[in-house]
């Protein structure tokens, strides 16, 4: 079964690459806007819908020097983003800034143009290659790219590509999960090898670290400086967003560990539909969009790997009711 992966992976450009992605940031981010203000700027979509990154480039003739499938990619997002708006799935497209912390461009595999080389990456409009911190290995066919990039200073690659994968052997195994603010997870049986949450998230490190934070404002506020020029809040409110981004990045990978090990162990995976959520999520180490990228990730790779993943209704008693689905499982195999 061939199937779309994605890999990310962080990037280190030299001072070259590092020019080249800024303008490819701009160019990209200066083409989508051109493209929503024509858009806005005439009633009539047909007329809207001849202005092209080509047609831009005679106008403003420094986009010919950054990639061409970055620009088309740029009006194939604003597509998507209206046809979003107009199916009720998103807000009306709103125009790019600069002062994003995040900034990114997509760039497409035409003819063998994105590929690695010793541990380096070669991308279109590049003549040098790119340092890459690859650890893992990629084994299938890369169809594209995503350059992206943190306040200009942490750059990251995501990549598509098309893999063939095989199913998992079959266990004859049922397992009913339910929500758990405190663990993500409840089983109906115990499962020993599941990953320790303890070692991959940060514990209280991030909340004294938010608590030092506003100490660190108090005290700006007492000496009549405003935040902004406090450097020493300035240093603290750096190490809360590198906590939380931390935090994030290894709250996903157990997910990703968590989910795979449930569809390795079980053939039949019960899910609460819509989990009741009464306790303040802040409370709690796991709220209701983890539990959603988790049953997300449950859900396509049950796909992938030849399982079943059944949602059934959310139950009043989380406990009371992993007892259910498991006894649904069991009725299901003999069936």
């Amino acid at each position: 079964m061939k199937v779309l992966k994605g890999y990310r992976f962080r990037i280190y450009p030299d001072e070259e690459q590092l020019t080249f992605f800024k303008q490819t940031f701009g160019c990209v981010r200066f083409t989508y806007n051109q493209l929503l203000m024509a858009r806005k700027g005439t009633a009539n979509s047909e007329e809207s819908m001849k202005l092209t990154p080509a047609a831009l480039k005679k106008d403003y003739p420094f986009l010919k020097k950054t990639d061409s499938l970055a620009l088309a990619n740029a009006q194939r997002n604003l597509e998507r983003a209206y046809a979003n708006f107009f199916q009720g799935r998103a807000g009306y497209p709103k125009l790019k800034s600069k002062k994003n912390s995040w900034q990114s461009y997509t760039t497409n595999n035409q003819k063998h143009t994105i590929y690695f080389i010793d541990g380096k990456l070669k991308l279109p409009k590049l003549k040098s290659l790119v340092q890459v911190h690859q650890h893992r290995e990629i084994k299938g066919m890369i169809r594209s790219a995503t350059i992206s990039a943190k306040n200009n200073e942490e750059f990251y690659v995501s990549l598509l590509c098309l893999e063939e994968v095989s199913f998992l052997p079959k266990t004859k195994k049922v397992i009913g999960i339910s929500y758990c603010p405190q663990r993500l997870i409840q089983l109906s049986q115990s499962f020993d090898n599941l990953p320790n949450i303890e070692e991959q998230l940060l514990g209280d490190k991030l909340e004294k670290a938010q608590k030092k934070l506003q100490l660190r404002a108090k005290i700006a506020k007492k000496h009549k400086v405003r935040l902004r020029d406090a450097k020493n809040y300035q240093k603290q409110k750096q190490r809360v967003q590198k906590l939380i981004q931390e935090k994030a990045c290894k709250k996903n990978d157990f997910i990703d560990q968590l989910t795979f090990l449930l569809v390795k162990e079980f053939d039949y995976i019960f899910v609460e539909k819509q989990p009741r959520i009464t306790d303040s999520e802040e409370d709690n180490p796991f709220t209701s969009t983890d539990w959603y990228s988790f049953t997300q990730k449950l859900t396509y790779k049950t796909q992938w790997y030849g399982k079943e993943y059944l949602a059934v209704e959310s139950p009043d008693d989380s406990i009371r009711s992993s007892r259910i689905i498991e006894e649904l499982g069991k009725q299901q195999l003999d069936l």
